[in-house]
């Protein structure tokens, strides 16, 4: 067999795979987010707390936001743009609000029975209460929405139709067939 038939071969040779055959080990289109880069998320939502809990609150949340930026930027740069995508959702905004509607609630509540938040000490309570909920609540929606897409890209790769195979070469001039 000479150096053209074994090109033209295996070329030709149909391919026992197809593009919609997906190992049960795959793994999926869409990769998550860490749970820990939603602390950086639930500090800024307890951010408020973190201040009044210390004159230098303010320069542990500076220190936190550069760290964030840093480690988007370098560790996360590949799901940097799956993280934004989550981030700007309709239902990652929702979870904001409420949040901020928790927040003033409790606040308000807190108040009016004569329990406020006053001491360094209640704050730091609040901000790990509302940092842990924001986490918890981020890392959920990112699970929903992740098993959303990845569902939606498995049926699109299984109604894709099968890549054609590609066509042999032709032969050098001069070259019998």
């Amino acid at each position: 067999m000479t150096t053209t038939e074994a090109v033209t071969a295996s070329t030709t040779t149909p391919s026992t795979t197809s593009a919609s055959a997906t190992p049960a080990n795959a793994e999926p289109l869409y990769r998550p987010v860490p749970v820990w880069f939603f602390a950086f998320e639930g500090l800024m939502g307890a951010s408020y707390d973190v201040i009044k809990s210390s004159h230098y609150g303010w320069v542990f949340l500076a220190a936190a936001a550069a760290a964030n930026i840093v480690l988007a930027r370098t560790v996360l740069r590949g799901r940097l743009k799956m993280a934004k995508a989550m981030l700007k959702g309709r239902r990652t905004r929702l979870l904001a609000v409420g949040l901020i509607a928790l927040r003033m609630g409790v606040h308000l509540v807190f108040g009016a029975v004569g329990m406020a938040a006053t001491s360094g000490v209640a704050h730091v309570c609040f901000g790990v209460l509302m940092c842990a909920t924001t986490v918890g609540l981020l890392a959920f929606d990112q699970r929903v929405m992740l098993r959303a897409l990845n569902a939606r890209a498995e049926e699109v790769a299984r109604t894709a139709p099968a890549p054609a195979a590609p066509a042999a070469p032709a032969a050098p001039a001069g070259v019998a067939a």
